[in-house]
């Protein structure tokens, strides 16, 4: 949650506006005042600069909303001091503003801004791509892509080879891949060639990590032990939810009711761990 307070010179006290936003969920915006024995006049909410809601207490209805093609306001659960977005999608991406108003005879006003931005977190872990025959040996060429699902923002990515961030020069950086709904792909290459040094009492690991800010977290683990058998194992889901709402909850809850569920870091890594052949 973003929340601007304001100082004894404005009467705007509180503005408590979503960070960050998973797309198609509801949103509550709220703005508190004292505007002490003065009465108020009236309430009103923009969107990059344009007003979508307003709350009248001296006309009938008291509430108000405007035509806005980036913004649903549900209206029964809307009040004074208070507007709710349904479903909001990228493009309530951006700067909302109170602005309360004083009555008569002072007719001043007092606004506060803050920004929202509308996030997806995917589902999905990073891809690793490539030929993996058994097992790695010496000399052999590691030619790896790892891939995240579509997000907003887009992923930052990294390889990591026996717990340490790989080379710069073992790197092949790609452009990110928009969708056809505004999403960001990220991928990131992995060559080089694999000597002694790389084999850690005879094992190499391989770990591809995709982040999104502080948003979600969630750990996959792969280990091949032998050249013909493969263990696969899920790890528990790592880290906990950061919402704008309330306190942290559970990272293993996948579905979201709100942005209370579903908000918090995307790191992701896929681990592959692989044992030299003697």
């Amino acid at each position: 949650m973003c929340e601007v307070m304001l100082g004894s010179a404005g009467y705007v006290t509180h503005l408590d506006v979503p960070l960050n936003a998973i797309r198609y969920t509801n949103q509550t915006l709220t703005c508190n005042y004292d505007l002490g024995a003065d009465a108020l006049y009236t309430i009103k909410w923009y969107f990059n600069d344009e007003e979508f809601f307003r709350y009248t207490p001296s006309e009938d209805p008291m509430i108000a909303a405007f035509n806005n093609s980036n913004l649903q306001v549900i209206m029964e659960e809307s009040e004074e001091n208070k507007v709710v977005l349904r479903e909001v999608d990228l493009t309530a991406s951006g700067q909302y503003k109170c602005e309360v108003g004083r009555d008569w005879p002072e007719f001043t006003y007092d606004d506060k801004t803050a920004n929202m931005t509308v996030v997806v977190i995917p589902n999905e872990r990073p891809r690793i791509e490539g030929v993996v025959d058994g097992h790695f040996r010496v000399d052999d060429l590691v030619k790896l892509n790892c891939t995240a699902a579509p997000s907003m923002p887009a992923a930052a990515m990294k390889w990591i080879i026996n717990d340490v961030d790989a080379p710069k020069e073992y790197l092949r950086e790609y452009s990110h891949v928009k969708t056809a709904d505004g999403l960001y792909i990220s991928t990131l290459g992995l060559n080089f060639k694999l000597t002694k040094g790389h084999f850690k009492q005879g094992e190499l690991k391989l770990k591809c990590t995709a982040t999104i800010e502080a948003l979600y977290h969630k750990v996959e683990e792969h280990s091949q032990v032998n050249p013909t058998g493969t263990v696969v194992r899920e790890l528990p889901p790592e880290g906990s939810l950061v919402t704008a709402n309330g306190p942290p909850s559970s990272g293993s809850e996948t579905m979201c009711s709100a942005l209370l569920e579903r908000l918090a870091a995307l790191h992701v890594v896929l681990l592959l761990s692989v044992h030299l052949l003697r």
